[in-house]
């Protein structure tokens, strides 16, 4: 199994009018192609922020860069590294 870090959003992504709640992953690794569809497991470890609509797409693209650089700082500190080697 590999352990990657990632940030989700889980709602109806006001922004794109979703009408169904979906989650969606960003995982923070870099993948030659897409694996839309395939089956993943994952574990809620926090929360950053509530869902928002947003006047542009640049600028939800800014927030998830944002919720990117969180992730990513919060996961590498000593009390989340501990959930990587418990799954791995």
């Amino acid at each position: 199994m590999i352990v990657l870090p990632t940030v989700l959003s889980i709602g109806w992504n006001p922004f794109y009018g979703n009408k169904e709640k979906a989650v969606e992953l960003h995982i923070m690794h870099s993948y030659p192609k897409n694996f839309y569809g395939a089956l993943v497991d994952f574990t809620v470890l926090g929360y950053i922020r509530p869902e928002l609509n947003y006047t542009t797409k640049e600028a939800l693209i800014k927030d998830i860069q944002t919720d990117i650089d969180i992730g990513l700082k919060t996961l590498n500190t000593p009390e989340y590294e501990k959930y990587k080697a418990e799954i791995a």
